[in-house]
C-alpha cells in the first residue's frame, strides 16, 4: 500500500525537526510527502520529531523553539509511556505515537494534521488590528508591530475571547504552557511591551486589565454597528375645533 496523502502535484510537505538524519521508518517521502528543510510547522508543512533521539536539554529547545500555534501541527514519535503522550498532548502536540508504528499509519496521521492546518485561522481582526498567523505579526492599520513570539502569542490568545478578560492563570497556561503561576512578572512584563507597541500605531487602550489581574483585548467602540434610536411617532393627526370640543361645548 503507498500512501500519497494529496495528489502528487500537490504533495504535502514536512519539515524533520532533528539535527541527526531522519530515520527510514519515519520517512514520509517513503509516502509521496515532500522534505523541506525551512517549512515552518502550521503554516503548510507538518512537523516530525523522533523523541527516542532527544534528551532533556534537546526537548528544551524544541519547546522554546515551537510557539502553541506551530505545535499543532507536530507529530511527536518514539514516545512509548502513554503519560508521556498524555502530557505531549496536554501542552499542545498534534498528535503522538509510539516508536512502533507503521509508516502507513504516520503518513495517514501527518495527513490529518496538514488537513487540520488547513482550517486553522490566518488572520483576525480586531477593528484597526489586524493579526497575521502566518507572518506571526500584528498589524496597527497596515504598521507592523514587530512583536517578538511571545507577545504575539499573548494577543492571538487574547483574540480567542474578544471583550472578555483572561486571567493570568489561562495566559501562563496557554501561552506558557505552565500548570502553575510562577513567583514572577512575566506576563506583565511582555504585557507593558505589548501596550507600548499597540500604543505606537494608534491603538493604546485596546488591551484593558481587570482588577483581578486578568487581561482583555476590546473591541474598538468604532468597530462595532452603532445602535439605532427607534424613530420617533409620528405626531397625532389635527383634529378640528368641532371634533375636540364637542357640539355641547360650540353651543355656548
Amino acid at each position: 500500500m503507498t500512501y500519497l496523502g494529496k495528489s502528487e502535484c500537490h504533495a504535502p510537505r514536512f519539515r524533520w525537526l532533528a539535527p541527526d538524519k531522519i530515520s527510514e521508518r519515519l520517512d514520509l517521502q517513503r509516502c509521496g510527502w515532500i522534505l523541506d528543510p525551512e517549512g515552518v510547522p502550521a503554516t503548510n508543512c507538518v512537523g516530525l520529531i523522533d523523541a527516542a533521539n532527544l534528551d532533556s536539554v534537546g526537548w528544551m529547545q524544541v519547546l522554546s523553539w515551537l510557539m502553541p500555534e506551530a505545535r499543532r501541527c507536530v507529530l511527536v514519535a518514539g514516545v512509548s509511556e502513554a503519560h508521556d503522550r498524555t502530557s505531549l498532548l496536554q501542552i499542545g502536540f498534534g498528535d503522538v505515537v509510539t516508536e512502533r508504528i507503521e509508516i502507513e499509519e504516520l503518513g495517514a496521521r501527518a495527513n490529518r494534521l496538514a488537513q487540520f492546518n488547513e482550517w486553522l485561522p490566518r488572520t483576525r481582526r480586531v477593528g484597526r488590528l489586524t493579526l497575521d498567523l502566518l507572518a506571526r505579526e500584528a498589524f496597527g492599520d497596515g504598521k507592523p508591530l514587530n512583536l517578538n513570539p511571545r507577545e504575539f502569542a499573548l494577543v492571538w490568545r487574547l483574540a480567542d475571547s474578544i471583550d472578555q478578560f483572561v486571567s493570568k492563570q489561562a495566559l501562563i497556561y496557554d501561552v506558557w504552557r505552565m500548570g502553575f503561576v510562577p513567583e514572577t512578572n512575566s506576563v506583565a512584563v511582555h504585557m507593558s511591551r505589548l501596550r507600548r507597541k499597540l500604543a505606537f500605531v494608534g491603538l493604546a487602550g485596546i488591551i484593558e486589565t481587570s482588577p483581578s489581574g486578568g487581561y482583555r483585548l476590546r473591541m474598538p467602540d468604532e468597530t462595532v454597528a452603532p445602535e439605532r434610536s427607534a424613530p420617533a411617532p409620528a405626531p397625532a393627526p389635527a383634529r378640528s375645533l368641532a371634533k375636540a370640543t364637542g357640539p355641547a361645548t360650540l353651543a355656548h
